[in-house]
């Protein structure tokens, strides 16, 4: 299998080697966050695309492999409690040195707990908050879920090709350690800190999406300037399924002033 080649560059960020992507030359600065164990390319193909992705005179996106993914690393990623915490710090910290002072955030799964974090955390940042796949907190059938597809023979096989290209052998190793971290580091995220958002933020939800439903609602009910969106027919990674109607409702939520 052939081994996927960076697509991005890399810059130093408080002591960590990063890999990013800039695409786009437009007003208005995103910044993208992949899921567990995801990269640019693996998670925001579609986003990214001159044909099917962002329009690139009016965004620009950054997108990045976070701390111990993908071509950000050596070395593996470091877990624990604050993961998320630290990702959120480093994430804005490589938006300040590129130059960027003002931008939102599209987050998904684990990228969306980090963008929940930095609007948390960095408000005078954070103009608006894209998030789906995401939770402030994890609840006991979420760590069976995860559990059941330990073993990355039961992957789709795409799904599978792709992280092999990038994680090679070590795949499964990785991903044990993803999923270790998640059954015992993982129970409250920012549960009782996320009424202080104070962004327009737009919750995405895929109905099939085996994340239970009380994580939209959660949030959409904290976030004093939140709304969520539905996809009646999308699962757990609504960007790649249903890629058309989300480009064009996230475009729409974050060039309007209210949506």
């Amino acid at each position: 299998m052939s081994k996927q080649s960076m697509a991005g560059q890399l810059i130093d960020v408080d002591g960590y080697k990063i890999h990013y992507e800039r695409v786009g030359t437009g007003p208005n600065v995103i910044l993208l966050l992949p899921g567990g164990l995801g990269t640019t390319r693996s998670d925001f193909s579609i986003q990214l695309s001159e044909d099917k992705g962002f329009n690139g005179r009016k965004f620009t996106m950054i997108a990045w492999d976070p701390p111990g993914y993908g071509f950000s690393r050596p070395p593996v990623r470091e877990y624990s409690k604050d993961v998320y915490k630290r990702d959120a710090y480093l994430a804005a910290t490589l938006m300040n040195k590129l130059g960027f002072k003002l931008y939102s955030v599209l987050g998904w799964s684990d990228g969306a707990k980090t963008g929940l974090l930095m609007a948390i955390k960095y408000q005078s940042n954070i103009e608006k908050l894209v998030i789906w796949g995401g939770n402030a907190y994890v609840l006991p059938q979420e760590k069976y879920a995860i559990h059941a597809i330990r073993n990355i023979s039961k992957w789709k096989r795409q799904t599978l090709m792709f992280f092999e290209s990038v994680y090679g052998n070590e795949l499964q190793v990785l991903w044990n350690r993803h999923v270790n971290h998640y059954m015992n580091n993982l129970d409250d995220i920012c549960r009782n800190e996320v009424h202080k958002i104070r962004c327009p933020t737009l919750v995405l939800h895929g109905d099939l999406d085996p994340l239970p439903e009380e994580h939209p609602l959660f949030l959409t009910d904290k976030i004093y300037d939140s709304q969520l969106y539905r996809f009646t027919r999308g699962s757990h990674n609504i960007h790649q399924e249903c890629s058309d109607e989300f480009n064009r409702v996230v475009t729409d939520f974050l060039l309007e002033d209210n949506y």
